[in-house]
């Protein structure tokens, strides 16, 4: 994973190797079960079994008929939802690193052998979750023509982002450094205020506040950028250098 931060909140860039992609990143589902009236349903069981492992986690509906599974490995998931007296309900969710998927389900009586697939898109906003940012996915990753198969130049065009000061140290522009850009600033902020990780380790290059070390294009599964990260104590602090 890879990350940024802005001067309202914390701008995450989510570098994500493609070998480690089921055991660092992760993501949330969460849902409501509800009859067809509209009546929550407590004690249905749920399990959300990943395709690609065949790993799969069980949890019962609360009395308010509300489900959870946290940090769940990025993937695709199978979502099997199930009560006595009532259909199964199976539904297919793609889950990127730092998602917080909703899957609600409203079961008809019938019997449990019975089974309603149901199948919708991705949700364009994940009401779930306050955080504001953009995902590059592997296919964008590895199909889109990226100049010099630098992954930096495709989040410098995400929303608010773009390739900072060209005096900036990272750019290079600079006769002292002339490596590919590894610069980006997110809604005018400047770039050394980044915070950088891959695979959730800390990827910061203390003395100038850039990129320690660059991932190969190949390598990378997928990259997520946050631009308001929040804590339970409110947005992260900035580094001080």
């Amino acid at each position: 994973m890879y990350a940024v931060r802005s001067s309202f909140g914390t701008v995450l860039l989510v570098f994500l190797f493609a070998t480690l992609a089921f055991a660092q990143g992760t993501g949330d589902i969460v849902g409501r079960v509800t009859d067809t009236s509209g009546a929550v349903l407590p004690g249905v069981t749920v399990t959300a079994q990943n395709e690609a492992t065949t790993i799969a986690r069980t949890t019962i509906t609360s009395e308010t008929g509300d489900y959870t599974f946290t940090l769940l490995p990025i993937g695709s998931y199978t979502v099997k939802i199930e009560l006595v007296g009532f259909q199964t309900v199976s539904s297919r969710v793609e889950l990127a690193t730092g998602d917080r998927t909703r899957v609600d389900a409203r079961m008809q009586v019938g019997a449990v052998q019975e089974t309603v697939a149901v199948t919708s898109d991705a949700p364009l906003l994940q009401t779930d979750t306050s955080t504001v940012g953009a995902l590059i996915n592997e296919k964008t990753v590895q199909d889109a023509p990226i100049p010099g198969r630098n992954i930096i130049r495709m989040v410098q065009m995400i929303p608010g982002a773009s390739e900072g000061a060209l005096s900036s140290l990272a750019n290079g522009t600079r006769p002292d450094e002339r490596r590919q850009t590894s610069s980006v600033s997110i809604n005018g902020v400047n770039d050394v205020l980044n915070n950088q990780l891959v695979d959730g380790m800390d990827n910061n290059e203390r003395t100038i506040g850039t990129v320690g070390i660059k991932p190969s294009i190949d390598a990378i599964a997928e990259v997520k950028v946050q631009t308001n990260i929040y804590s339970a104590n409110g947005p992260y602090p900035r580094r001080h250098r």
